[in-house]
């Protein structure tokens, strides 16, 4: 009991230096707000997953339902939030955009207030906000564009915040647990995160009943949200087809392609590899529990993503990254008190400005001038489809929010890529499609696999834009 008032009055002095410290934090994030605008409106097909779950909103917003009306391959809370948005303030891309943004942004703080708390430093504090945040724009341009895993991060940090905060609160426990399954009902990885942190409180949390308890606590949270949902979702017809069994059946990545996109990683963003080196090092020699537990998750997550999944693409780092993040920014902070001592106390502030502001804004200045898959390809294309007549079919749903056009409606309409993975659909399925079409947006080399769908296209329509990567083809009027 004295070790849980400790705690708890340690929790309050936190809070009291947050007070204080709160307009470092705030002017942080204010000026990635603006960096992450810069060039915002030049991002026409950043993904797939925008376009995905922004125009899966909108039809919610209109009334369908989904796994019964159209397929999704995830949770449904990103498309469920997107909808409600889009029902206020219309379809425009731009809107979802700067709310998604706001919302990323704002749901750091507990981060900020997390490491605060652990390390009495807020510079470190600082440090993992942008290393975080900038690290997901160079990693995969996240954070600005409307994406599951920052969304999924951003439940994640409230529940290990309120876990490390208010460790002895009931209530707190409950809201962790509440957050968990947020984090689920956007993404399922999120049950790797939790899982961690309840392995770290397995081996190092003390005294058992306690620790136990706040367990117990934090599963009848989870199940306030959890039981609603699965009687509303699991009613649906294709839930567990489209959520469970469309990753289950996913082709397996091999391994070389696993380490090449972590190399990607590494190379795109360093702190990446600091951060996983200083968790190593935090698990044999760090006396806080709490870093200890912050660094397993980091490191677990990272296994775990990488190789216990069937698929590891290099943005899957963003889903670890909160707490890679951090064992970098509490490694840096200590190595630059230990061999700068008075000079480190401003510095990481301007370490900060360059790493929060500056590498973002030239990322987006380089992302306009060179991304000729995102940005000049697509707005070509775009310019094209603005004003003409007839259903679209793209698996990129982006074209059909930027242009205004109506995607082609059929089941597999915001998503025909896992789908065609999994092989549920096929070269009949697109022919259909296709002779209900006014025009199709098709990447390089798409149709290959499908020879009847690609003489019909052949057949009627015509192509009017084509680069290395994009294609148009409008429906000929001739005969």
């Amino acid at each position: 009991m004295r070790a849980s008032s400790a705690e708890e009055a340690s929790g309050r002095a936190g809070a009291r230096l947050w007070r204080r410290e709160w307009p470092a934090a705030i002017l942080a994030l204010v000026a990635l707000f603006v960096a992450f605008q810069f060039h915002l409106r030049s991002v026409i097909i950043p993904d797939m997953d925008e376009g995905t779950y922004v125009y899966a909103g909108q039809l919610i917003a209109r009334g369908l339902v989904p796994y019964r009306d159209f397929m999704l391959a995830h949770p449904p809370l990103i498309a469920v939030l997107v909808g409600g948005w889009s029902r206020l303030v219309g379809p425009d891309l731009m809107p979802v955009r700067i709310a998604y943004i706001l919302v990323i942004l704002t749901t750091t703080l507990p981060l900020y207030a997390l490491v605060r708390h652990e390390t009495s430093s807020p510079r470190a504090a600082l440090l993992t906000l942008v290393t975080y945040l900038t690290g997901m724009l160079l990693v995969a341009n996240m954070g600005r564009t409307v994406r599951l895993e920052p969304l999924m991060n951003a439940f994640v940090i409230g529940a290990v915040t309120f876990r490390f905060l208010r460790p002895s609160s009931h209530l707190s426990m409950m809201a962790m647990g509440g957050l968990f399954a947020c984090g689920l009902l956007v993404k399922l990885v999120a049950v790797v995160p939790a899982a961690m942190l309840l392995l770290a409180d397995i081996l190092w949390a003390r005294p058992w009943p306690s620790a136990s308890r706040r367990w117990f606590v934090a599963a009848a949270g989870a199940s306030l949200v959890l039981v609603p949902a699965y009687l509303l979702w699991m009613r649906q017809p294709h839930f567990v087809q489209d959520v469970i069994f469309g990753q289950v059946n996913r082709p397996r990545l091999g391994l070389a392609l696993r380490l090449r996109y972590f190399g990607q990683n590494i190379v795109r963003y360093p702190p990446i590899l600091l951060g996983l080196v200083a968790a190593g090092f935090n698990l044999v020699r760090s006396r806080s529990r709490s870093i200890r537990a912050i660094s397993l998750v980091a490191l677990g997550s990272t296994a775990i993503l990488l190789f216990a999944f069937k698929t590891f693409f290099n943005y899957y780092i963003v889903q670890a990254l909160p707490w890679i993040a951090t064992c970098f920014a509490v490694a840096l902070d200590a190595v630059g008190v230990r061999l700068l001592g008075r000079w480190w106390h401003w510095l990481p502030y301007a370490i900060a400005g360059v790493l929060g502001v500056l590498v973002p804004l030239a990322y987006a200045e380089a992302y306009d001038r060179k991304g000729a898959y995102h940005v000049a390809g697509p707005r070509a294309i775009v310019q094209l489809l603005r004003g003409g007549d007839g259903y679209l079919y793209s698996m990129y749903p982006g074209f059909a929010l930027w242009s205004g056009r109506t995607l082609y409606p059929w089941y597999n309409e915001v998503d025909s890529l896992v789908p065609r993975i999994t092989g549920s659909i096929g070269d009949q399925d697109f022919c259909t499609v296709f002779a209900g079409s006014g025009a199709l947006v098709l990447f390089s080399g798409e149709l290959d696999d499908y020879p009847r769908a690609k003489a019909y296209m052949e057949a009627h329509f015509v192509r009017e834009y084509q680069d290395a990567d994009w294609s148009l083809w409008k429906r000929s009027l001739v005969p």
